[in-house]
């Protein structure tokens, strides 16, 4: 980049010798080439015509000579290679009041850039041809309009150039490369023309980095666009995870006050019972720290959770509490929300048997039918309560499936067929 202030002229600079003597070589070549196969084809014209006449003119006659010859068609070659070393000069001139030193791509008719995407090659593809065909890319290469423009979306491959046929003219190649476990390659090349045989002035080599920029800005917009995407997924996940956990971590504390406190008297007045009831609390606490920093669980180990917690209620309460738990090998191993089946339980417990004047059994059930986790929590205790989901309750769990899992995921709380409370949770796998 030049950062030479405006009203100051940049030092000349010296060229390679080695990049002139190819430049003055390769562009007498081209003019040669051009100029001689025009002149054939003019001269070859020219003859036929002649000799189709009734009366063929001889070289010796009628003012045909070999001088003639010379100056008809050796001076025209001639004339060109002169223009083509003076154009050559002015530019490799130009370049050194520029301050801008000859390189190989300059000189080249079909120089080539390679761009590395950030994105997959679908999306990298449908970038080039939305760039390339704008009015943006072909005034910047001086077209006056929209490029002429055909692609082929099987093979990658896009063709722009200032007008149709594009092949056939000043025609530059977009390829968009993706091989798997490697990144998006975007390569830019001229392809050939017919200004391939003409003094290479650097317009080639202007015309692919021009395209190259237009794309590579619009990669790194689109990839801004992408990153801001997803790191305001990130944010809403990090701040979902956040409300989970905190939801989670909304455990019942007269739970474990009232335990340690029954553990406490029956230390002193029954040993045995004591130490059933702090084998489970233990199992109890080992399975319920954890769900508070995860948001993920399963089903077999949150009903491990859930034995131990009616385990503990069981030598609380004695013969009212009597339990059941039915789930196969296949349900249980299923991903399930962490310290959401303990809350129904407790619900279950502190407003449908604690409050019964009699003995109360809960009956917990599992079943994987199709793409559906249906898991019921059945009391036969007081049935519906205005008390039922206060606290860390139902509408803590309602909150926790929409955020998890949207409409994907309910909870339904009914009246038992023989009194008491059915809460059925189901989850559709996606």
């Amino acid at each position: 980049m030049n950062t030479i202030p405006f009203y100051l002229k940049p030092a000349d600079v010296e060229h390679d010798p080695r990049l002139v003597r190819r430049y003055r070589r390769q562009s007498l070549l081209r003019m040669s080439a051009a100029t001689v196969t025009a002149s054939v084809v003019v001269a070859a014209v020219l003859i036929a015509v002649l000799y189709s006449l009734p009366h063929r003119p001889s070289l010796h006659s009628g003012g045909w000579t070999w001088v003639n010859m010379f100056f008809g068609f050796v001076w025209p070659v001639l004339v060109p290679l002169i223009i083509a070393n003076n154009l050559m000069l002015a530019r490799l001139k130009e370049l050194s009041e520029a301050g801008t030193p000859l390189t190989e791509d300059m000189i080249s008719a079909r120089p080539s850039r390679v761009l590395v995407s950030p994105l997959d090659p679908l999306t990298t593809y449908n970038i080039c041809t939305e760039t390339l065909s704008g009015l943006a890319v072909g005034m910047a290469l001086g077209y006056g309009g929209p490029p002429a423009f055909r692609y082929s979306p099987f093979e990658g491959k896009i063709l722009i150039g200032p007008r149709a046929p594009v092949w056939l003219t000043q025609c530059t190649e977009v390829l968009v490369v993706g091989e798997p476990g490697r990144p998006v390659e975007v390569r830019i090349r001229r392809r050939f023309g017919y200004d391939f045989f003409t003094v290479q002035r650097g317009g080639a080599l202007q015309a692919v980095e021009t395209v190259a920029a237009h794309l590579r800005a619009q990669f790194e917009q689109k990839d801004r666009v992408l990153r801001a995407i997803k790191r305001e997924e990130e944010l809403e996940r990090a701040a979902l995870n956040a409300k989970l956990s905190a939801l989670q971590a909304q455990v019942e504390p007269h739970f474990l006050f009232n335990t340690l406190a029954n553990l406490k008297y029956l230390i002193r007045t029954d040993t045995d019972t004591a130490q059933q009831m702090l084998d489970h609390l233990v199992g109890y606490l080992q399975n319920a720290l954890p769900d508070m920093r995860s948001v993920s669980s399963t089903l077999e180990r949150e009903l491990a959770l859930v034995r131990d917690y009616l385990s503990i209620m069981q030598i609380r309460m004695g013969h009212r509490l009597r339990f059941h738990i039915q789930a196969d090998a296949i349900a249980q191993a299923q991903p399930f929300p962490p310290a959401m089946l303990i809350s129904l339980v407790e619900n279950a417990v502190k407003h449908g048997l604690e409050r019964a004047s009699r003995d109360g059994e809960i009956v917990i059930t599992a079943v994987l039918h199709s793409d559906a986790l249906r898991v019921q929590v059945c009391d036969d205790g007081v049935g519906l309560t205005e008390q039922m989901g206060q606290g860390f309750g139902l509408s803590n769990i309602h909150e926790r499936l929409q955020l998890l899992y949207g409409d994907r995921a309910a909870l339904s709380v009914t009246a038992g067929e023989h009194g008491g409370v059915v809460a059925t949770l189901a989850i559709n796998k996606e």
